[in-house]
């Protein structure tokens, strides 16, 4: 048998390599055209999902134009709803509280303020450059800082400023200054002339809210003038901070006052201004809601001066020649630094001497809670030599000063604390009663002292939404019971002023408005309208006649009549902030506040006395 041809073999194994290479290039490019498939499969499909380049451009602009007007919306919404808030707020603080007003419209107009500005800083980044609203926002800021000078705050919390670039106060006199003045009025072509009636009082003012401690002068001296033009001013000029009144006496007119660091009691001459004398020590008080200096006001007794500092410096000077004859440091004494009283007692000391019989000056103590064991409520000193005579009272002191009342036959101390109001014996300050009135003297704190409403009754008031109470206070065989006969928050809401009694009605300045009230049952009978009320300010009775101190400056004179509120004159006077008693010593009528002082002479009354 013969072997295969070997040509015949070769081209068979050719033939199936050919097969078997067409075979593989069959399966590449079935699997590349399955790919290039899915391909142009997943490409449709993501052409499907995206919009077409016009499409593109008109949702991009349409998101450009309707964000803004969300934004724009957004802030015109915010201020009508801060607008509404604070309308709501203002409206009802008559019947409320104007300070709690005032901080909620303040909270309500920060909140919603701020978010405007978000939303505007907004609209202005997706507009133009979001720096704008921010830069806008510190130019503001820097221009009102350069034109504007912070005051501090009012009597019911509203921010207040001045003008930087104003008329500065009128400058303050000292002693060497004064000496060599001619006595006298300076007249309109600078000649000194002499007012008749002007150099001498006609009635002594000896201190706080008159010589009896009521805001009530029985007698009206002077004529109610029928214009401004009818009112002289004998002199204005500048002094130092504080809130004290003046005591007057004679030609002697005495206050206190802070000037630089050093707190002062200063005798001016009544006819002219004239500083007669200043007694000083270094001492500093200040707050960012109370101001700065001394808060209470001197007391003359005979040839003496008694006064209190904010700081707790106690001093007894003599009257015409400024001489010290005694002084006391009372938180020394109660072992008290001044930065731990201020923790407690934050707007310094504000309580006025009380001087009994010539002989016995009495004065909040106060001290920390380790010494309420040994009283602290009150501390009564030797009036010729400052010896310490007792203390009484384990509550801590408020702001009110000390009254001498007659309850039941006795007479006795009644001091209004920090939490209580209590009765004292003159003698040796031992508690005879005591009646709950709660308060804060770093928050909410009592300022008005006791007034006289009545057999055995006398009326308190307070602020911060407190409103006033009647108490009647009786004695049975050596025990004595403080009775409330009525109490409300609605009426005679006086925060740094006081009823003024007469008769069956209560005259006050409450939560900013005049307001008369029926002493018996607490019933209102008139209260000023907002378009005139006198804000924080303080009042004085003369006779039918209430002078009224509002807190912008003005000096406002009103009828003391029960039945309607009746103005008779609206006197302009200072131009800032003040919370001072007017002092009114006969005709001479002395209004100041914390940087100047104007002493206006009423006019005479003709052929009769007034009651």
């Amino acid at each position: 048998m013969a072997a295969p041809d070997s040509s015949e073999s070769s081209s068979d194994d050719a033939l199936a390599e050919a097969d078997k290479l067409a075979q593989d290039s069959a399966v590449r490019t079935s699997v590349t055209d399955v790919q290039n498939e899915n391909a142009r499969a997943e490409h449709l499909a993501s052409d499907e999902k995206m919009p077409a380049e016009g499409e593109a451009s008109s949702a991009r602009s349409e998101v450009r134009v309707q964000r803004p007007r969300n934004r724009g919306r957004r802030a015109v919404i915010a201020a009508c709803l801060a607008i509404l808030g604070a309308g709501y707020l203002q409206w009802n603080a008559t019947a409320t509280d104007h300070q709690f007003s005032n901080m909620g419209t303040v909270l309500v107009c920060f909140v919603l303020g701020c978010y405007i500005l978000f939303q505007l800083h907004c609209l202005a980044r997706m507009r133009w450059n979001g720096l704008v609203v921010p830069l806008a926002s510190v130019l503001g800021i820097v221009v009102a800082v350069t034109l504007f000078r912070f005051e501090g705050f009012s009597g019911e919390l509203v921010p207040q400023y001045s003008y930087r670039f104003g008329s500065p106060p009128p400058a303050m006199r000292t002693v060497a200054g004064s000496m060599g003045e001619e006595f006298g009025v300076v007249s309109g072509d600078g000649r000194s002339v002499m007012i008749a009636g002007s150099d001498i009082a006609d009635a002594p003012s000896y201190g706080f809210l008159g010589g009896d401690r009521t805001g009530v002068i029985a007698k009206r001296a002077f004529s109610v003038p029928a214009s401004v033009d009818e009112v002289q001013t004998l002199w204005r000029q500048g002094l130092g901070a504080g809130w004290s009144a003046f005591a007057v006496s004679g030609d002697r007119a005495v206050t206190l006052e802070q000037r630089g660091d050093q707190e002062c009691l200063a005798c001016y001459r009544l006819v002219d201004g004239k500083l007669e004398w200043i007694v000083n020590h270094e001492a500093f008080h200040q707050h960012l809601m109370g101001g700065v200096g001394p808060r209470s006001t001197p007391t003359i007794v005979g040839d003496r001066v008694f006064a209190q500092g904010a700081s707790g410096m106690l001093w007894c000077v003599e009257l015409e020649s400024g001489e010290v004859v005694w002084s006391v440091d009372l938180l020394g004494l109660a072992g008290w630094e001044q930065l731990e009283s201020e923790e407690m007692i934050s707007w310094g000391r504000a309580a006025s001497p009380l001087i009994i019989d010539g002989t016995i000056c009495v004065v909040p103590f106060g001290g920390p809670a380790a010494n309420s064991e040994i009283g602290r409520s009150l501390v009564a000193l030797n009036a010729g030599s400052g010896e310490v005579l007792w203390t009484a009272g384990k509550d801590q002191i408020s702001y009110a000063s000390p009254a001498l009342l007659t309850l039941d036959g006795k007479r006795q101390i009644v001091s209004v604390n920090e939490r209580t109001i209590t009765g004292h014996e003159v003698e040796d300050g031992s508690v005879l009663w005591e009646a709950a009135w709660p308060g804060q003297s770093n928050g909410g704190a009592n300022c008005a002292m006791v007034v006289p409403a009545g057999e055995n009754r006398f009326l308190i008031g307070k602020g911060y939404g407190g409103g006033s109470g009647l108490y009647e206070v009786t004695g049975f065989e050596g025990q004595w019971n403080a009775r409330e006969v009525w109490k409300s928050n609605r009426v005679l809401k006086t925060k740094f002023t006081h009823a003024a009694v007469v008769g069956d009605t209560a005259f006050a300045i409450s939560n900013g408005s005049l307001e008369a009230v029926s002493v018996a049952d607490g019933e209102r009978l008139w209260i000023q309208s907002r378009r005139t009320r006198l804000g924080q300010g303080q009042i004085l009775v003369a006779g039918d006649v209430i002078i009224g101190q509002a807190e912008a400056g003005d000096v406002v004179l009103v009828a003391a009549d029960p039945t309607e509120y009746r103005e008779l004159l609206r006197l302009p006077a200072l131009n800032s902030k003040t919370w001072n008693v007017p002092t009114l010593a006969g005709r001479h009528l002395l209004v100041r506040n914390d940087r100047e002082v104007i002493c206006f002479l009423l006019p005479e009354i003709e052929n009769q006395l007034v009651d």
